[in-house]
């Protein structure tokens, strides 16, 4: 049984959508805040305004997507 849907320091792109991910291991939610952080443009996507890279914020996101 596989225990993570990524490995380690290696990502799913699809994990980037909002809303995509479901519940995320403490590795995916790594995975994101590094691409977050890397692109103001996907940081914009997920909602994330002044550099709050929260991984409360991150999970849940990727759990309910983007609402409003």
């Amino acid at each position: 049984m596989q225990l993570y849907l990524i490995p380690h320091r290696t990502g799913d792109e699809r994990l980037l959508i909002p809303g995509w991910a479901g519940e995320l291991s403490d590795h995916e939610v790594e995975f994101i805040q590094e691409r977050l952080r890397l692109s103001r443009r996907l940081s914009r996507k997920w909602g994330i305004i002044n550099w709050g890279y929260s991984e409360q914020g991150i999970r849940q996101v990727a759990l309910l997507g983007i609402t409003g």
